[in-house]
């Protein structure tokens, strides 16, 4: 739907324009009035109205000289001048401003309907072919960046002859987002981050062409929290400097250079180009790595079975930091082997572990295939996790009372949903009990209430977001379940002796 702004300093003619004529009937959504040109302006610069009927004779600003201003600012707008006979002097005038036409007083509504419908055909008109001219400009766009097989230079003459510009004045600065396969970011994303205005799609990465008039690096911070909100575990990665569409191949090249140290990217911080290039990658492991992946498999293997995961875990860390140091697909390798040792040796023959766990049959081929597929190591790490600690709570029961295994569930819970508000009444709900049964076997079994653990959890996960990211103070009490960053502050300041940044300066 079209928006109309109405400017006249008489009230009478005001509310005969807005209040009598059918505009909805004729397409317009929103119809806003002034009663004066600066005033009109101010409302113009903020709801960027299609179509603009104006008296000319007005008090503070006139209409000429408002009309004279808003083309300055909009040149697509439609200019219609409300006027007198003895005015016609200022009509002239107004055509030298590109009016798109008249209407003598005193108008009939007829009169006001009959140039709104001209209006609307021309600006469906010029839609459709400002649409044509975006999609042929995007197309070319993706050709200068992805078909090696026709010149840039060819492609960059077509690009800047279709936008009527020098190339001199096109610049862009870059981000990417690597774990994207062949799909473009949603559109919340770009209503977001009005700042792209070009995606180019790769095979698991896309391009962002950005305004050169914001800092990539800012817009990069922003860009990896909201995409760590929205679960999207994406490696952002960002590029300084204003570049040519002449570097656009070489540009991607260095992206794609980058793209298996992005593999292990932390998705709440954006890296540089630049450093990450410096991070190179193993093609394969040292026969002295490899030795002890082999023990570490075997290690991990026995706590689990003893259902101590402190350990487990700890040697799982061993594990993953060592596969860190090859590329994604020896990484991958190596957890897949880590995966058949375990199935092998605990799951497949327990029939009972079988019958409590259905799922188990089916998790491990999910394992195979998140090893595959993944975007980034955090996925399967993750994906690792929730399996092995299926595994752990088996054998953990085994060892303790049956209550052990509400400890654990509302330990994975708090795990799993930290991020968001939990309530006592909702892993109660998950379980099957009542919330004082669960409160009470949770004290007895860890010796705190959820409520403490809960509040330890999360300020752990805030420790080690302020140790190992530069994500502002508020963002990290976003991202381990705080909305208020004064609250936050306060437990954390109450817990530690130090406010966060104290804690992160290490004062």
């Amino acid at each position: 739907m079209y928006k109309v702004l109405l400017v006249d300093d008489e009230r009478l003619e005001l509310n005969t324009l807005k209040n009598y004529v059918d505009w909805k009937k004729l397409g317009i959504g929103t119809v806003y009035t002034a009663n004066n040109g600066l005033q009109a302006l101010e409302t113009a610069d903020f709801k960027k109205p299609d179509i603009v009927f104006t008296d000319i004779r007005m008090p503070v600003m006139d209409g000429i000289e408002f009309a004279k201003q808003l083309r300055e600012k909009d040149k697509r707008v439609k200019i219609i001048f409300l006027t007198g006979y003895d005015e016609m002097d200022f009509i002239r005038q107004a055509f030298r401003l590109s009016a798109t036409d008249y209407i003598l007083k005193p108008f009939l509504v007829e009169d006001i309907e009959r140039v709104v419908k001209g209006i609307l055909v021309s600006l469906e008109q010029e839609q459709t072919v400002s649409h044509s001219r975006v999609h042929a400009e995007r197309k070319i766009i993706d050709n200068i960046f992805k078909d090696d097989m026709q010149p840039a230079e060819t492609l960059i003459g077509q690009f800047f002859a279709m936008e009527n510009r020098e190339e001199d004045t096109f610049r862009y600065s870059v981000i990417g987002l690597y774990g994207k396969s062949g799909n473009p970011p949603e559109k919340d994303f770009f209503r977001e981050f009005p700042e792209v205005f070009y995606y180019v799609e790769l095979q698991e990465l896309n391009l962002l062409l950005l305004k050169t008039s914001v800092e990539c690096h800012d817009v990069a911070e922003s860009m990896a929290v909201y995409l760590y909100k929205n679960q999207e575990n994406l490696g952002v990665v960002y590029m300084e400097g204003e570049h040519r569409l002449a570097e656009a191949r070489i540009i991607r090249g260095r992206f794609e250079k980058a793209a298996d140290a992005a593999f292990y990217l932390d998705s709440l911080t954006p890296a540089s180009l630049s450093e990450l290039l410096r991070g190179e990658k193993k093609a394969e492991l040292a026969e002295e790595e490899r030795k002890k992946l082999h023990i570490l498999r075997k290690d991990i293997t026995s706590q689990l079975s003893h259902g101590d995961s402190k350990l487990c875990f700890e040697r799982l860390e061993d594990y993953l930091n060592i596969c860190r140091e090859a590329c994604p697909s020896i990484y991958k390798n190596y957890i897949i082997r880590l995966y058949n040792h375990i199935n092998d040796e605990l799951v497949i023959e327990n029939e009972e572990l079988a019958r409590q766990y259905p799922a188990m049959r089916f998790q491990g081929k999910t394992i195979v295939q998140l090893a595959e597929e993944a975007n980034n190591d955090s996925q399967i790490k993750e994906g690792l996790i929730q399996y092995l600690n299926v595994i752990l709570t088996w054998y953990c029961s085994l060892q303790e009372n049956a209550n052990y295994r509400v400890v654990v569930y509302v330990e994975d819970y708090i795990e799993n949903h930290y991020m968001e508000p939990i309530s006592v009444e909702m892993i109660a709900s998950e379980i099957g009990l009542s919330p004082n049964y669960v409160r009470s076997i949770f004290k007895s079994g860890s010796g705190m209430t959820i409520k403490n653990y809960l509040s330890e959890y999360r300020l752990d996960k805030a420790c080690k977001l302020l140790k190992n990211t530069s994500a502002k103070v508020s963002r990290v009490a976003s991202m381990v379940g705080y909305d208020n960053v004064s609250y936050f502050c306060a437990i954390f300041q109450k817990r530690f002796g130090k406010t966060p940044n104290e804690w992160r300066r290490g004062l």
